[in-house]
Formats: C-alpha cells, sequence, structure tokens
C-alpha cells in the first residue's frame, strides 16, 4: 500500500508540472489527495464480517481500531481498547442490540505481566488471555462526529462506541456470536501496528459508489 501512495504522489506532482495548472486547482487536488490518505488509513484499521443463511446476508459487522499505536505506545497500559462497531441485521434477526442474551461481542485480551513464578498450565492461560466483554457500549446517531473515523456510513447500520480492557497483545481479536444463526465464532483481527489490506475490484468499486 505504500507503493501505491507513493505512485500515486508521483503522479500528481508529474500531473501538476505537465499542465501548468493554478494554485487554486492545486489546493483542490491536495485536498483530494489527502482525503483518499485519510480514507485508506481506517480502512487499514477497519474489519468486516458477514453472517448468511440461505446466500442471504443476515447480519453484517464491521469494526474500525480507534486507538492503534497510541495504545502500543501507553506505557501505563491503562488505556481502553476502543472500537466503533457496525451492526446491520435482517428484519427476521431476534437479537437486540450488540450485546444480548443472542448474541454478544467480546475481546480476546492478554493477562497483565507478572513476576510470580508460574506452572505450565498458568503460563498456557495467561498466553492464551481471555475473553472480554465491552466495559462500555454507547449507540451512536448518524450525525454523531466520532462516525467521520469509520469509512463508510449508512442509514441500515447500527453503530457503536465500544471500550474495552487495555490488552498487552500487538494482535488481537474481536469475537462476534450470535445463537439464531449457528455456533460458529467469527473473528475480526486488529493489529497495534501498521496493517494493510487488500480489496476485490468489487469491493472498491462498492466504496466509491456508496462514499
Amino acid at each position: 500500500m505504500k507503493k501505491v501512495f507513493s505512485g500515486t504522489t508521483s503522479c500528481i506532482i508529474l500531473a501538476l508540472l505537465a499542465s501548468g495548472c493554478s494554485s487554486k486547482d492545486e489546493n483542490k487536488m491536495k485536498k483530494s489527495f489527502d482525503s483518499n490518505i485519510a480514507r485508506h488509513s481506517t480502512l487499514q484499521k477497519s474489519e468486516k464480517i458477514k453472517l448468511s443463511r440461505d446466500k442471504e446476508v443476515k447480519i453484517s459487522v464491521t469494526a474500525t481500531y480507534l486507538n492503534a499505536r497510541e495504545s502500543l505506545n501507553d506505557e501505563t497500559e491503562e488505556m481502553h481498547e476502543m472500537f466503533i462497531v457496525g451492526v446491520y441485521k435482517s428484519n427476521d434477526t431476534t437479537a437486540i442490540g450488540l450485546n444480548s442474551n443472542e448474541q454478544n461481542l467480546t475481546l480476546n485480551v492478554q493477562y497483565p505481566k507478572t513476576d510470580k513464578v508460574l506452572n505450565k498450565h498458568e503460563e498456557h492461560t495467561r498466553r492464551k488471555g481471555y475473553d472480554s466483554l465491552p466495559i462500555s457500549s454507547k449507540e451512536l446517531s448518524y450525525k454523531d462526529p466520532l462516525l467521520s473515523k469509520i469509512p463508510l456510513v449508512n442509514s441500515w447500520t447500527q453503530y457503536y462506541l465500544v471500550e474495552f480492557p487495555y490488552s498487552h497483545k500487538k494482535k488481537f481479536s474481536l469475537v462476534f456470536e450470535n445463537k439464531q444463526f449457528g455456533i460458529k465464532k467469527y473473528k475480526l483481527n486488529f493489529t497495534k501496528s501498521a496493517k494493510y489490506l487488500y480489496f476485490t475490484k468489487e469491493e472498491k468499486e462498492q466504496y466509491l459508489l456508496i462514499k
């Protein structure tokens, strides 16, 4: 993705030199380029899953990680891991809200470091971590400025600001379950370091059309 950005930058510079466009046009082009970089940045921090039955999407969950390097560099290890989560549900989906008796969203959290001498079982348990429910979950209105931090907003999806305990892991997963549509656990994988996502032609067209 770095190559894509670099190539795009070169093309813009060459186009400006070749066309001799005005400073007004330069500013417009720069704003458009900066906007595209910002959009790709949010895409890097976003994951999506779909639960389907009979070729129909019943539930779609998108999540954008808000912390990344801020959490990685948090020496106090007190920062909450924050996400904006979007949930689309078909009309025949019975679950209400983000976490209920029928469905839930958890984050795999690693235990804090300890100076205690551990046996093999304890070491394995600590490395495995535990699945934590959200500390808080707040539904967002479509006018909430926080939604500018995600790559896509639509009127048929409910959006939530979700907070989990601090995770010592650099890589971790949100886990989504819905009893109505099976016992499978669906993972949305995140990292506190840079991550590059690649989209199909159809997905790229969908983002461009909807935006």
